[in-house]
């Protein structure tokens, strides 16, 4: 992908920090807000899974933002990446139905173009209550991009898990009966049991 990415005018970047504030308030010490499971293994300028367990923590990562009652989010991914995880069944489960949105790209490329919409609007005041963003991808030789992308719009709640080594921030590695670092956190699933989880949810 040879794309130079445009990083927004100072002005632009420094209003969306203070919108992003007043739009995503620290919540309050007695409302129990379960956050999206993929927050524990994110950092700010995203994070890389690698290991046999990697589609399984994607999947479960996936499964999590649809099937909750709190903290609802943008699922960002392409066409592609849904299809490796889901397998060719992915047509069956109506995301539409679900409590979090899906927003499905044809490319890496249309997802960055995305997120600086989105932080366009957020700044223009075009979106009212925006949705965190959970965006799985698999960046490979175009980290840079990403990195970039992320850095720019540090002002978007943007929750980045990608698949492969991601060099910007920290790698975890994915055993098949589960993440390293966080034992206890997760349960892997299968292509066929996240499918069966989504379709349940409906």
């Amino acid at each position: 992908m040879n794309r130079m990415l445009k990083p927004l005018p100072r002005r632009l970047t420094n209003r969306l920090h203070r919108v992003t504030r007043r739009l995503h308030p620290e919540p309050s010490t007695g409302t129990a807000v379960r956050p999206l499971l993929a927050r524990a293994f994110t950092y700010p300028q995203g994070t890389g899974l690698l290991g046999p367990g990697t589609d399984g923590l994607l999947r479960a990562a996936l499964v999590d933002a649809f099937t909750r009652d709190t903290e609802s989010a943008e699922v960002l991914i392409t066409h592609t990446l849904l299809e490796d995880l889901l397998g060719e069944d992915a047509h069956q489960v109506t995301f539409g139905q679900l409590g979090s949105s899906l927003r499905l790209v044809e490319a890496l490329e249309d997802a960055i173009e995305h997120l600086e919409e989105r932080a366009l609007w957020e700044v223009t005041g075009q979106s009212a209550k925006p949705l965190p963003t959970l965006w799985l991808a698999v960046p490979g030789p175009d980290s840079d991009v990403v990195h970039r992308t992320l850095t720019t719009l540090a002002g978007l709640d943007i929750v980045a898990l990608f698949k492969g080594p991601w060099p910007y921030g920290p790698t975890h590695l994915i055993d098949a009966d589960g993440p390293r670092q966080f034992p206890a956190l997760t349960s892997l699933l299968s292509g066929h049991e996240a499918i069966n989880r989504l379709s349940a949810a409906r």
